[in-house]
């Protein structure tokens, strides 16, 4: 099936071999111990690539929760804020069971009810809070604990690593009204002193890359107060095309702990994969047909539905000016990807909530004349098919979550990194 027996990533810390219809995944663990997992590989998984793309590819296309996610392993205790559907949660789950460490979500806090409700579908043991996170950690970073987190700590218990991804659309370059200056950014914060209430071992922090820009320097702040809270800090950028999401999407993460060795250059120096195409991740959904939402594409306009055709009949990728909306037609625009059509041998662009539709992204689909379905963002987003999602969401709510999601692998890398 595979020349590929046998494949070693980097510094041998992750290690890939294929044996009959199975591929293996070996992590080595600073201890010098290696903990071994492994998958079926389904169907034709990336045949004639690499081990790593395969497990993978095979991942992402396992309808049931992989057999090494058994629940007998040590114990860490995790809290995720503003979790959203779970995204990241499901990363660093995953570089629990890579390490032999069974990751427990113990509570999850977002004020989506749609987002609360997908969590609780996959990470059942998490108490879920849709809330305002304001309302239960009401104190300022440094104060004594107020009553509401006095209330919070004693119904949690301990939690050994909180992970968060406060709103970012305030930082957002796509964002021309509030950008760098929205009061919702100050949010972040509110992650460190959940941190100072809880004392976990580890802090995992996320948001897009334009959070570094804040005026009021809202990671600075960060930094300064998790230092003088006993933590080592650090941050850093990652692309997910860099390592096998088949996305370009640049991501911010601020890791801050009190007991690992941990360097933003190891991910990237350790980590890296070759470059994934939206074939890989969605070739094998292109003949999927069912009349669910999630493997559905959105109705368009007959205005967009003939853009759509223009795209094919003509094999272009960028919808020329002549044919865009009357506010692009003198050229005068940056929008080159929007109305335009994914390549099938690249990443995609970045999924946005407006992925079912052309005119908020290149969202078009590369093979057929549509936009794409749920389902292909999600595989986009490094989201498995394990993953559930209630069916009574609605197409809007559906989008919305799957687009503000963080990808999986990423926060796959950072945890791997962190607890090795």
């Amino acid at each position: 099936m595979n020349t590929a027996k046998e494949e070693k990533i980097h510094d041998d810390i992750e290690n890939f071999s294929i044996q009959s219809r199975t591929v293996n995944r070996l992590i080595n663990r600073r201890d010098g111990s290696v903990f071994h997992s492994k998958l079926k590989i389904f169907g034709d998984a990336t045949l004639g690539t690499t081990p790593s793309a395969i497990f993978d590819q095979s991942w992402l296309r396992s309808g049931k929760l992989p057999d090494y996610w058994d629940t007998s392993q040590p114990s860490l205790l995790m809290a995720d804020l503003f979790c959203g559907l779970g995204g990241m949660s499901l990363g660093v789950v995953e570089a629990g069971k890579a390490l032999g460490i069974n990751v427990v979500p113990k509570m999850a806090l977002d004020f989506d009810k749609d987002s609360l409700s997908t969590y609780k579908l996959n990470f059942d043991s998490a108490a879920c809070y849709q809330t305002d996170i304001a309302t239960i950690i009401d104190g300022e970073i440094g104060d004594m604990l107020t009553e509401s987190e006095k209330k919070l700590k004693s119904e949690i218990g301990n939690i050994d690593l909180v992970i968060g991804g406060p709103p970012c659309q305030g930082n957002s370059d796509l964002n021309n009204h509030t950008r760098r200056k929205d009061p919702k950014n100050q949010l972040l914060l509110k992650v460190v002193r959940f941190a100072e209430v809880f004392s976990p071992q580890n802090v995992i922090i996320e948001n897009v890359q334009g959070v570094r820009h804040d005026k009021e320097k809202v990671t600075v702040q960060a930094i300064e107060h998790l230092n003088k809270l006993g933590y080592k800090t650090h941050e850093g950028l990652l692309m997910a095309s860099h390592f096998g999401v088949a996305q370009n999407r640049r991501r911010y993460f601020l890791v801050a702990t009190k007991v690992k060795d941990f360097d933003f250059e190891g991910i990237t120096k350790n980590y890296g994969k070759e470059e994934r195409t939206f074939d890989w991740a969605c070739s094998d959904l292109y003949n999927e047909f069912s009349e669910k939402v999630f493997d559905t594409p959105a109705k368009h306009s007959k205005t967009n539905q003939d853009r759509i055709e223009y795209l094919f009949t003509h094999d272009l990728h960028e919808l020329p000016d002549d044919q865009r909306p009357n506010c692009h037609k003198n050229g005068n625009h940056s929008y080159k990807s929007v109305y335009g059509r994914l390549h099938i041998n690249k990443p995609a662009p970045t999924i946005t909530s407006g992925f079912g539709s052309i005119g908020q992204g290149r969202f078009c689909h590369p093979i057929f004349k549509r936009s794409i379905t749920p389902h292909e963002a999600a595989r986009l987003q490094f989201m498995p098919d394990f993953f559930r999602f209630p069916e009574t969401i609605k197409r809007a709510s559906l989008q919305k979550m799957i687009g503000n999601a963080v990808p999986s692998k990423l926060s796959y890398l950072v945890t791997l990194e962190l607890l090795r």
